[in-house]
């Protein structure tokens, strides 16, 4: 079977509001689709989601760089075309932005992989459906994370008493650009509206120092913290370890990393105790399911960031798999057919063969960007 050809395009989700984190104010997000056609039939879909950023140069990233590599190339050999592709960036960088289009061409792959084998994609990863917690072997647990750094406190307990009377029993919150006394009064009201049983996971986005991060989680640690996303610089790899030795909850972090080898330090330093994979910056299926394999060997629970419709299928297959988060702000739902389900805090694996999504075509008419 050979890709005879390349479709990329871009499609316009606007947010009701400004939502953001410690460092970053959105109101509107893109999501940049690459579809691979193949001689076989299959039609394969991968996508990105840009946060305002720069959508435009994500699509033509694909087009100029990639699409005439990916032409003539069997969708079965994921490995050595990413080699290919990676060759193609390697003066200029490798990771970073041109991380993000690899890997969308990567899902689109592995979409046709399990399209032509007949199963759902979790199927084709060795996965049974489940993640050994919920009791239905064709779901995964979900979090309720929200981009709520610009709440207020009445909003902060509307928003996450509501994600409880949803189901959800893990919630995440932002964190990182507030004293540590008002960071610790934003959690007791979160604690408050979730109840004590419930999970919360606090995300700073890199805002701290090591001693701030500290100093911050001892604070608010009397209301339990559950684990601690991203404190510090992804740079400052050995201060990873030191807040990881030095506080109480989990360190959570990974979703900016590109590479296995990145991950592999965290993990055997101990900087890193919920890894969080990125679908769109670590290389797609191929890359998670490769960082899947290394946190089993460090017996660290996967957490997937981000692309919970796609990303549930590599958590039900991993060894250690544990939890997807769900970002209701950025939920490409609206654009999707069928759209995915998510319900009483757990996502719906679909039993279609392949991932199971496609681009809505109404929605592709009614949301498409164009760019000069």
């Amino acid at each position: 079977m050979e890709i005879t050809g390349v479709e990329t395009y871009t499609l316009g989700l606007p947010i009701d509001r400004t939502v953001g984190d410690s460092r970053l104010e959105i109101t509107d997000m893109y999501t940049v689709v690459v579809e691979l056609e193949t001689d076989g039939g299959y039609t394969g879909t991968g996508w990105m989601n840009s946060l305002g950023f720069a959508p435009d140069l994500l699509e033509r990233f694909v087009d100029s760089q990639f699409a005439d590599i990916v032409v003539g190339t069997d969708p079965f050999a994921t490995d050595a075309l990413q080699d290919r592709l990676r060759a193609q960036t390697i003066y200029y960088g490798e990771l970073g932005l041109s991380a993000w289009p690899r890997s969308a061409i990567d899902v689109a792959c592995w979409d046709i992989k399990a399209k032509a084998a007949g199963v759902p994609l979790y199927e084709l990863l060795g996965g049974d459906g489940g993640d050994g917690k919920s009791g239905d072997d064709s779901r995964v647990r979900a979090y309720a994370s929200s981009m709520d750094a610009h709440h207020d406190l009445d909003e902060l307990t509307d928003l996450h008493g509501g994600f409880a009377e949803e189901g959800f029993s893990a919630f995440k919150t932002k964190v990182g650009d507030k004293s540590p006394t008002e960071e610790a009064r934003r959690i007791a009201e979160i604690r408050e509206a979730v109840g004590s049983g419930a999970e919360i996971f606090v995300d700073a986005n890199q805002a701290w120092t090591v001693a701030e991060a500290i100093e911050t989680l001892d604070a608010m640690g009397e209301h339990g913290i559950d684990w601690i996303e991203e404190p510090i610089s992804q740079f400052d790899l050995d201060g990873h370890r030191r807040v990881a030795e030095a506080t109480g909850p989990p360190l959570a972090t990974g979703e900016m990393l590109n590479r296995p080898e990145q991950f592999r330090y965290l993990l055997e330093r101990g900087g890193m105790e919920i890894c969080q994979p990125d679908l769109i910056r670590a290389g797609g299926i191929s890359g998670q399911m490769d960082v899947a394999t290394l946190a089993a060997t460090y017996n660290v629970p996967l957490a997937t960031h981000f692309y919970y419709p796609v990303s549930a299928h590599v958590v039900s297959a991993a060894p250690t798999g544990y939890v997807v988060e769900y970002i209701p702000e950025y939920d490409v739902a609206p654009i999707l057919d069928p759209a995915p389900v998510v319900e009483g805090a757990q996502v719906h694996l679909p039993d279609r063969p392949g991932h199971g999504y496609r681009i809505d075509p109404d929605a592709k008419d009614e949301r498409l960007v164009t760019f000069d």
